[in-house]
């Protein structure tokens, strides 16, 4: 009989500062596309449930049999579980809402020590207002980490809220509208080397149903991608990763280049490129404390669709502002995190961040850069897996926000 384990997340924010996770829409009035969307979400669901009953064959449980119990001997000959979390929230913008998310962990092989931890993580929540969000996502290791396969898909019924574009932009400016969305990636990368991996990376967003408020700012049709539009486009990705663990590192190194080329020889109605880098690096200190470093740039050319700009603040950077609170072309962050053991199961973080979004780095002064900094409690799950329960408050300028979410920020 297979045992189960479980994980989720949500964020949650004051309502002035409600983050709406990463999307992008489109006004559609092709029918024929719908349809095949539509069709398409059914049997993503019916085979995501398919998924995860062929998995269980036994037991699913929110908390796994034993989970917190003294004696961990049976745990560690676990090598795959499942973790499910309930979702309850109100927001002024979605009045009640409902839901579930989860985790699906495991090994691709028998051979646990040479294999990192893969996990399959899904959501999906309703409310009032008839408001839907589905989101699935998957880092998967093949056996002794030759490939590793990534990506996600997801389909969203939601209200947004946009403040214009630049690092200056006041909440004076808050004009809501609302958007549907249906988005795939998958990325593919080969190990070369001890520590390399090196692959290609896919993108299609259909962004529709876009409702707009006539008399403001994305009402005049000035701002590249108003009217939503399909994005495609594909890219090469470089990483360096040697860290002991991908969900929670304790010590090592994870860097990567990554670059997307959105055409329309590809079917894109947008033309614009898009190169990232971003390190992660890991020290232990003592025993059992962390110190965890994250520095990262996104930086953009061409006709950038507004939704598709680089943002500050995020549950993984710059906690403390809602993800859509400023965009711009570029962007350029960092932050330190410190974590540390409390008791039993229970562990504290202490992290601090800088960062900004700019057209042209002469955008970015004192009075400009955004700081964030906060402090979070962390329940371990899985031991032997490093599995937490993330609960983290921040803080940034005028602003601040509640997260809660299954693994580490980074």
């Amino acid at each position: 009989m297979r045992r189960y384990f479980a994980a989720g997340r949500i964020t949650l924010f004051h309502p002035k500062h409600i983050e709406n996770l990463r999307t992008s829409w489109h006004l559609g009035h092709n029918i024929g596309m719908k349809k095949v969307l539509g069709l398409g979400m059914r049997y993503w669901l019916i085979g995501l449930c398919f998924f995860l009953v062929v998995q269980s064959k036994a037991q699913v449980s929110f908390i796994a049999p034993g989970l917190f119990s003294k004696d961990d001997s049976a745990k560690k000959e676990l090598k795959e579980g499942i973790i499910i979390f309930p979702i309850i929230y109100y927001t002024p913008d979605t009045r009640l809402g409902l839901g579930a998310t989860g985790v699906y962990h495991f090994y691709s092989g028998n051979d646990y020590d040479s294999t990192r931890l893969s996990y399959f993580k899904i959501l999906a929540d309703y409310t009032q207002n008839k408001q839907l969000d589905l989101w699935s996502s998957w880092n998967i290791f093949t056996k002794y980490d030759r490939m590793l396969y990534k990506g996600e898909m997801r389909y969203r019924i939601f209200p947004d809220r946009f403040y214009g574009i630049g690092n200056r932009t006041s909440l004076e400016d808050e004009e809501r509208f609302q958007y549907s969305l249906f988005s795939f990636k998958f990325l593919v990368l080969k190990r070369f080397f001890r520590s390399w991996y090196i692959g290609a990376d896919v993108n299609f967003d259909y962004e529709y149903d876009l409702k707009v408020d006539p008399n403001k700012e994305l009402g005049q049709g000035d701002i590249v991608g108003y009217r939503g539009g399909t994005t495609v486009g594909a890219g090469l990705v470089a990483t360096w990763d040697t860290r002991d663990n991908a969900i929670n590192a304790y010590s090592g190194h994870y860097f990567q280049l990554s670059t997307y080329f959105n055409s329309s020889v590809l079917g894109s109605d947008f033309n614009y490129n898009r190169y990232s880098v971003e390190y992660r690096g890991f020290k232990q200190v003592g025993k059992k404390s962390v110190l965890a470093l994250n520095v990262l740039g996104q930086f953009t050319s061409g006709e950038v669709p507004f939704l598709d700009l680089p943002r500050a603040g995020s549950d993984q950077i710059l906690r403390g502002y809602a993800t859509y609170r400023y965009r711009d072309r570029n962007r350029t962050a960092m932050q330190v995190e410190y974590r540390f053991p409390l008791f039993w199961r229970l562990g504290a973080v202490a992290f601090a961040g800088l960062g900004d979004v700019y057209d042209s780095p002469k955008d970015v002064s004192m009075r400009t850069i955004k700081y964030s900094y906060g402090g979070g409690l962390r329940l371990n799950l899985n031991r032997t897996e490093r599995i937490n329960l993330r609960l983290d408050y921040g803080w940034g300028r005028n602003s601040s926000a509640f997260y809660l979410a299954i693994i580490e920020s980074f």
